[in-house]
């Protein structure tokens, strides 16, 4: 699984030609990787908002509390996972559109590799400097939606004028379930699991 992560990373159009060749039961296998890739950055934030903490100007650090921030990381993982197994669906379900050979699975092991920039640049969050974070995340974000654009055509085997149309309604999909994760932010925080700010 490392050399797929690093091929997708060192060169993107290679390692998804090599991926899209795997039979079936091969990405079944891959799935289960994603399910602990998606703890990185749920355990990167429990680590640096309780341990750390966050500085604003030349304040002190900011932190949380370790009891109020568990169910704040786990939701985090759950709102990744949540994100793999609804676009993952999404890309299965519009696959009829533009003829493309796929299963559930395969479009959850899809944004899974898509998706493995954001994974590690989550480590980062275990050490919260927040200018850096934004760039890193902003850099694992585009990469991500790189590697959809390159490997649409290649992993559902369409061509490439539908691969851009498929993967920019991926895209879409993915834009609509961020700003749904926002909304629930934000009334989990209020009314579910609102952070506890320690002095």
């Amino acid at each position: 699984m490392l050399g797929h992560i690093f091929g997708l990373l060192h060169d993107p159009q290679a390692e998804w030609k090599k991926i899209a060749e795997f039979s079936d039961e091969a990405l079944k296998r891959m799935s289960i990787y994603f399910i602990f890739l998606g703890m990185i950055p749920a355990i990167g934030f429990y680590i640096g908002t309780t341990q750390f903490g966050w500085t604003i100007g030349d304040g002190d650090p900011v932190r949380i509390t370790e009891s109020s921030a568990i169910p704040l990381a786990v939701l985090f993982y759950f709102a990744l996972m949540g994100a793999l197994v609804f676009i993952g669906l999404m890309v299965h379900w519009m696959s009829k559109t533009y003829s493309a050979s796929t299963h559930a699975y395969k479009g959850f092991v899809f944004m899974g590799l898509c998706s493995t920039p954001v994974f590690l640049a989550g480590a980062l969050a275990a050490y919260p400097i927040w200018w850096l974070d934004v760039v890193i995340a902003t850099a694992a974000c585009s990469y991500a939606i790189r590697l959809i654009y390159l490997g649409i055509p290649a992993m559902m085997k369409v061509p490439e004028d539908l691969g851009f149309l498929y993967a920019s309604a991926v895209f879409a999909v993915a834009l609509v379930y961020v700003v749904a994760v926002l909304v629930a932010t934000v009334l989990l925080w209020e009314y579910v699991a609102a952070p506890v700010f320690t002095n």
